[in-house]
C-alpha cells in the first residue's frame, strides 16, 4: 500500500473510532426510577400542603423554574420557596396527585400528572377547589436522587370571574 493510501486509511480509521458511540450506559431507567419520581411528587404535594418550605428545598433543583397558572415564571429555589411561603400565609392548602405517567431517559425524566388542589382562604371565605394537570421535568442528581427542574401546571377550568384579571 502506498504512503498516501496508508495516511488516508489512518485518517478514516481514526475518524471512525472517534465518532463511534461509547459503550451503552447501564440501564437505570427502572421501575425504581419511576417509583422514586412518584414518591418525590407525593412529597412535593405534601410539603406544599403543609407549607413545609424546608422540604420543598429538598425536592427541587437550585435552578428550578416553576410556572404556576396566571402568574409569571418563578426562577430559582429561593424564589420558589418565597412564593410557597406567600401562598401558605394566605391559604390553607390541600392537594393530591390523582394520576401520573413517568418517562425516563437516562438522567432526565418527564412526569405528566393530574391532581386535585383546594385552597381555603385563611382570612375567611369559600374554599377554591380545582382539578390540575401539569408536567415535571426532573434530573437525576450526583447522589442518584431526583430533583424537579421544571414545574408547569394549570387548571382544567378558568378562574372564577371575580378572580379573573385580579392577578
Amino acid at each position: 500500500m502506498s504512503r498516501p493510501a496508508l495516511a488516508i486509511l489512518g485518517v478514516v480509521v481514526t475518524t471512525a473510532i472517534a465518532c463511534a458511540p461509547g459503550p451503552a450506559p447501564a440501564s437505570r431507567n427502572t421501575a425504581e426510577d419511576v417509583a422514586a419520581i412518584n414518591a418525590l411528587a407525593t412529597r412535593e404535594m405534601e410539603a406544599f400542603s403543609a407549607n413545609d418550605t424546608a422540604a420543598i428545598e429538598t425536592i427541587v433543583a437550585p435552578d428550578v423554574i416553576a410556572m404556576p397558572p396566571g402568574e409569571p415564571a418563578i426562577q430559582g429555589r429561593a424564589a420558589l420557596v418565597k412564593w410557597a411561603e406567600a401562598i401558605g400565609e394566605q391559604f390553607t392548602v390541600s392537594g393530591a396527585y390523582t394520576s401520573t405517567e413517568v418517562m425516563v431517559a437516562g438522567d432526565w425524566a418527564v412526569q405528566r400528572f393530574t391532581g386535585r388542589l383546594t385552597l381555603t382562604p385563611k382570612a375567611g371565605g369559600s374554599a377554591m377547589s380545582e382539578t390540575i394537570k401539569g408536567i415535571h421535568v426532573l434530573q437525576r442528581q450526583a447522589d442518584d436522587t431526583w430533583r424537579i427542574t421544571q414545574d408547569v401546571w394549570n387548571a382544567d377550568q378558568p378562574p372564577p370571574p371575580a378572580a379573573a384579571g385580579s392577578r
